[in-house]
């Protein structure tokens, strides 16, 4: 699989369902996460990019936002949205 970034143009909250309809069997470095209100899952965030086999260069990215918008972007991840479930309350199974 080739490496592929894509950026989202319009960045905007989406459920998890949102964005496992959206980006399966993606990464996806997520801003403004927002758990569910017994805080052992992800309820939604703000997807900024998304990719193919480029983990390491997602976590590259994270680092920039964070440097960049300090205070303003909440909680973030590089999750793996897909059937393997590397990150259970991103991508896996509830």
């Amino acid at each position: 699989m080739d490496k592929k970034i894509f950026i989202v143009d319009s960045p905007v909250y989406m459920t998890k369902d949102e964005i496992r309809k959206k980006y399966w069997n993606h990464q996806v470095l997520l801003t403004n996460i927002e758990m569910t209100p017994k805080q052992d899952s992800m309820a939604g965030g703000v997807v900024r990019y998304y990719a193919t086999d480029s983990m390491k260069e997602l976590y590259g990215l994270l680092k920039e936002i964070n440097e960049k918008e300090r205070g303003t972007i909440g909680s973030c991840s590089v999750e793996y949205i897909g059937s393997i479930p590397l990150n259970l309350y991103a991508g896996g199974t509830d």
